[in-house]
């Protein structure tokens, strides 16, 4: 009686274990797990010419976005035009996404649109703008300066002095510009400001400083057309910048990390998605020089390694 009993109770225990096992099936797993955050969506705004020289920040916003939970979609201008950055943006609210990053085209148009306007959270890099809800970048005023003092080490206080306005409409460039002529004007330099670049103007220069890495290249490429280049300055890295260290077509570069700037750029955006505090983020700025490339200080900046 007593064996029978005990292969009874064996059954209905088999039999519970079977039912707790169908039933945890049937539970959808969100259930189970225990709940994250929730997956947020941001947009890239790019201008025509960034997606080159961004390719290492890029890196760091798509490790952001795997750690965070963030998804992410890049989108690129066809035209350097502000209105169509402010009007894509415009898309990117109606679409829903939640939060967007963008490297401004017209910054003077990208805050009409952000002036008391609550549909989208933005995060800015290069340029400051009000409005936005926070910046990732350099100290605009530190690295104008850094290139100026640098410029005026290899150039004689006569000597022709050349400061490319490469995107008037940006005022992150437009900053370090004016804290470059400042310093050179102080230090008795007349330097000369010009938002068009040709190989004859910098047959009669002796330096011309460039203050983001799309006009910083094509002011290395001009100037290895002369038969007496200038020496080029200029703010910013990108693969071409670096070559162009290597073979001395680039003088020196003021350099900060782009991978750390796309990581946090993403992540204050994912803040900003989720109603957490955001805060702007100023990122060290090096002065890397020619011949300096592989020196130790600046492997990180020059040659990242991802994770």
């Amino acid at each position: 009686m007593k064996k029978k009993g005990d292969t009874a109770w064996q059954m209905i225990v088999l039999g519970l274990l079977a039912a707790a096992m169908v039933v945890s099936l049937m539970i959808p797993e969100s259930l189970l797990t225990p709940a994250g955050p929730k997956r947020v969506e941001i947009s890239i705004l790019l201008r025509q010419g960034d997606s080159a020289v961004w390719a290492t920040a890029r890196q760091g916003m798509e490790q952001a976005a795997e750690d965070l939970g963030a998804e992410l979609r890049f989108l690129t201008l066809e035209a350097e035009k502000g209105a169509d950055q402010v009007e894509l943006l415009r898309r990117q609210a109606d679409m829903g996404v939640d939060a967007a990053v963008v490297i401004p085209a017209d910054c003077a148009a990208l805050e009409q649109q952000l002036d008391g306007w609550q549909a989208l959270p933005v995060v800015t890099l290069e340029s400051r703008v009000e409005g936005a809800r926070a910046f990732v970048g350099p100290s605009d005023e530190e690295l104008g300066r850094l290139l100026a003092e640098q410029s005026a080490r290899g150039c004689a206080v006569s000597g022709e002095v050349l400061l490319w306005n490469a995107f008037p409409g940006c005022a992150g460039p437009a900053r370090r510009l004016e804290s470059a002529k400042a310093a050179l004007e102080a230090a008795g330099y007349a330097p000369r400001v010009c938002e068009k670049l040709t190989a004859e103007q910098l047959e009669q220069a002796d330096a011309v400083l460039c203050f983001e890495p799309v006009s910083l290249e094509q002011a290395a490429a001009l100037a290895a057309q002369c038969e007496t280049p200038p020496r080029v300055y200029g703010a910013g890295v990108s693969s071409t910048v670096v070559a162009a260290l290597e073979t001395g077509d680039i003088a020196a570069v003021a350099a900060w990390s782009d991978y750390a700037a796309g990581y946090l750029a993403v992540s204050q955006a994912v803040n900003a998605a989720r109603r957490q505090p955001v805060e702007s983020k100023t990122l060290p700025v090096t002065l890397v020089q020619e011949g300096e490339t592989y020196d130790q200080d600046h492997q990180k900046l020059l040659y990242p390694v991802f994770p």
